[in-house]
């Protein structure tokens, strides 16, 4: 069974802020795809990724520090957030 995908506009800024970081080291088309196998990692089996805080499960992304951090409501996969490993999760670049 695949679950549907959602993915919240907070979680797209943080792809967005990603992409222009990667964008100047000409890294940007392979950030991307490393953001779509991890959604597809996610939306195929999202229950073999370790739940990290209450119902909050998080998935590593591919060949860049990034965790991208998601719940499952029903059939659907929430993505909450695309975040820098390194960084304080509480910390958010502004839009």
């Amino acid at each position: 069974m695949s679950f549907v995908l959602v993915v919240e506009p907070s979680a797209k800024l943080d792809i967005a802020h990603g992409h222009a970081y990667y964008a100047q080291f000409d890294k940007a088309d392979a950030f991307l795809a490393a953001i779509d196998l991890a959604f597809e990692r996610v939306s195929d089996q999202p229950r073999q990724f370790p739940v990290v805080y209450l119902d909050v499960r998080r998935a590593l992304l591919r060949r860049f520090p990034f965790s991208v951090f998601f719940i499952i409501e029903g059939d659907r996969v929430v993505v909450l957030a695309v975040h820098h490993q390194h960084r304080d999760p509480a910390s958010r670049p502004e839009p």
